[in-house]
């Protein structure tokens, strides 16, 4: 009987361990999952501003009259470009 109330005080023990370990996990997770929430909301306002930014350089710089063929494909090639670093860090952010 000794033996049995024995593993009953270890498996307890145990068992608070588990649920300490639960306890922190939970708060860690919460903790990463409001983190990942504000990263979220800086990162899209930074690719707004990024996008509006861009197009008014876009603007200015199609508005220009004296603009020879490479300048503008090389113009088309730097937008192309951004466009894809801003697509790859939104598929960063959503796994």
């Amino acid at each position: 009987m000794a033996h049995l109330n024995d593993s009953i005080a270890a498996l307890q023990e145990k068992l608070q361990l588990l649920l300490k370990r639960f306890a922190q996990l939970e708060k860690e997770n919460q903790q990463l999952k409001t983190s990942l929430t504000h990263q979220k909301e800086a990162t899209e306002l930074i690719e707004k501003q990024f996008k509006d930014n861009q197009a008014q350089w876009t603007a200015s710089m199609l508005n220009k009259a004296h603009m020879d063929p490479s300048e503008k494909e090389k113009l088309v090639k730097q937008i192309d470009q951004y466009i894809k670093e801003i697509d790859a860090n939104i598929k960063n952010l959503n796994p």
